[in-house]
């Protein structure tokens, strides 16, 4: 029988922060709120304590991507599988990726585990309650990250060899001949690898979690100056010299040579980029950067006639280093997106009279799972990933600082309370673009219930169409300035003045690739105004559809419509 051994190694960076979750720690939810602390979301380790990306885990996330954007791979015998009679394994092996190297980093600080070991930062952020606008309760969450930036090698093994012919029923024979088991070629193993590597060179593959908020992208590693970032040997283990040269080189021959990666083609994704900026400045707050420090823990004691001194509230960072851009996170912009789009979905089946729960004693959580459905299907829920993705979004110069500070008045006397002085830290940053990215596929995929009647083609490009509509009004808001970003919205700060939005491959929406463009010296329509005529057209497209009543016919699902 011959048998052929090969290792792909792949030089990848995260192009993005990347969290992948382990096994977390139980919170204490018996204490006082008050009194409660985070409990950070951190990495599956190894047995040296090290962070790391487990196999299945990357193993998945490939798969994924390959079987969506290459017809030929999904029902491919070299992943494994599963049949009536029985499973056999997969072909390829994908080892744990090792993180032990993304904590050597200047200035790093977060989260540390036992004794010390693999040693990430973390960043935390909160949910914000739809109806009173405030942080939720139980809301507030941290997760240990990679840094954008940090290199990640990928290895993969896998063995093609023939197998030995067997009759149907024949004892020997897998599974007593199932079809599945098919032999396993060169051919194939390194027709697969070159399609692997064409999605990760195309930049769509993204491990870990938290992708609708941009996280878990990696590309190819192309600091060395090369073009190849893979490395792929290989060798024959039929015989007792290739064994040899196997077990003596430690991987074979080269053999980089024999693949190169696939073209993917077009993104299956619209493309919105908003060029924007703040006259006001922009704040998300970083927790810990903004605490108050005891003596104790600096080290310092304080000055007796001052020991209420002022701390301000500081600008979350990119990155660990002190001198890392600031950033808004692409959960804080995507939540601000659907807040919005909830308020305006609720607000229009309100008005005709359909079901709408009252929210004002309701748990963050439970009011993003009772979202009307064309809202869950734009930005997900514990059941589905939503189709809305939205990167984080970097500053591209962190400008001048100021400091805000204000008192808080005493209800009783009319002067200032004392004890409540308190400040923001405040960038006059230049801010690059936020990018939206619309997955239109997970729009008109349906769940495991409702694939057995699949509907009709022109239904999927009308919720399509309506889900464009949704997101277009909230983007008309934010290009109109009703719409603040970050916190502090109340006191003067999260201002945004859109001066241009920039649509791309939209034609699934009926837009096609679109620039929206604020007037010069303010003679003619406004972004917002610009928006909204193209709404107008789009809707009347859905209109013209059989059975279809305008976008806002699809803000429930047939389900919640039968109950009305």
């Amino acid at each position: 029988m011959s048998i052929t051994r090969y290792e792909l190694t792949v030089h990848l960076e995260t192009a993005s922060p990347l969290h992948s979750g382990g096994i977390d720690e139980a919170v204490d939810r018996a204490r006082p709120s008050k009194d409660r602390e985070t409990v950070p979301r951190r990495f599956a380790r190894d047995g040296a304590g090290h962070p790391v990306l487990t196999g299945r885990s990357v193993k998945g996330a490939v798969q994924a991507a390959c079987k969506k954007y290459f017809d030929e791979t999904r029902n491919s015998h070299l992943w494994g599988g599963l049949s009536d009679q029985g499973a056999w394994a997969s072909a390829l092996t994908f080892h744990t990726v090792d993180l032990h190297n993304a904590k050597d980093f200047p200035g790093g600080e977060g989260g540390s585990d036992q004794g010390g070991a693999g040693r990430l930062p973390t960043r935390m952020g909160i949910a914000i309650d739809r109806y009173w606008g405030a942080a939720g309760d139980t809301a507030l969450f941290e997760h240990e990250y990679v840094p954008a930036g940090r290199p990640l090698t990928l290895t993969i093994t896998a063995q093609a060899g023939s197998m030995p012919e067997n009759r149907p029923g024949d004892p020997g024979a897998p599974f007593g001949g199932v079809s599945e088991c098919q032999p396993v070629t060169e051919e194939d193993v390194e027709r697969l690898f070159s399609i692997i590597l064409g999605v990760l060179k195309s930049e769509r593959v993204s491990f870990g979690g938290r992708r609708n908020a941009g996280w878990g992208r990696v590309r190819p590693d192309m600091r060395s100056g090369s073009e190849r970032f893979w490395v792929l040997t290989g060798a024959p283990l039929g015989t007792r010299d290739g064994l040899l040269n196997w077990l003596g080189n430690g991987c074979g021959e080269d053999m980089s040579e024999r693949i190169k990666p696939i073209e993917c083609g077009e993104p299956d994704r619209v493309r919105i980029n908003i060029d924007w900026n703040s006259p006001t400045g922009i704040l998300v707050a970083d927790p810990r950067l903004s605490r108050v420090e005891s003596s104790d823990e600096r080290n310092d004691p304080r000055d007796e006639d001052d020991p209420d001194e002022l701390v301000p509230t500081r600008h979350l960072r990119s990155g660990p280093g002190e001198n890392a851009p600031i950033v808004l996170p692409g959960s804080s912009v995507r939540g601000a997106l659907r807040s919005r789009a909830s308020r305006i979905a609720r607000t229009i089946l309100a008005a005709r009279h359909a079901s709408v729960n009252d929210w004002s004693n309701t748990n963050v959580h439970n009011q993003l799972a009772h979202d009307p459905d064309l809202v869950q299907r734009l930005f997900g829920s514990t059941e589905r990933r939503g189709a809305l993705t939205v990167l984080d979004t970097l500053a591209a110069s962190n400008g001048s600082t100021r400091l805000i500070t204000h008192n808080a008045g005493d209800r009783w006397t009319g002067g200032v309370a004392e004890g409540t002085l308190y400040g923001e830290e405040v960038h006059d940053a230049e801010w690059k673009n936020i990018v939206l990215e619309l997955d239109l596929k997970a729009l008109s995929n349906d769940d495991n219930r409702r694939r057995e009647t699949q509907r009709s083609r022109p239904e999927d490009d009308n919720r399509r169409k309506a889900a464009w509509c949704l997101l277009g009004l909230v983007l008309a808001e934010l290009a109109a300035g009703t719409l603040p970003l970050g916190s502090r919205g109340t006191r003067g700060l999260g201002q945004v003045e859109v001066t241009r939005i920039t649509v791309t491959g939209g034609r699934s929406i009926g837009i096609g690739d679109q620039l929206f463009s604020a007037p010069s010296k303010g003679a003619g329509e406004s972004v917002a105004e610009q928006i909204l005529g193209r709404l107008r057209t789009v809707n009347k497209e859905i209109t013209a559809s059989p059975g279809a009543s305008g976008w806002a016919s699809y803000l429930m699902d047939d389900g919640e419509k039968s109950h009305d």
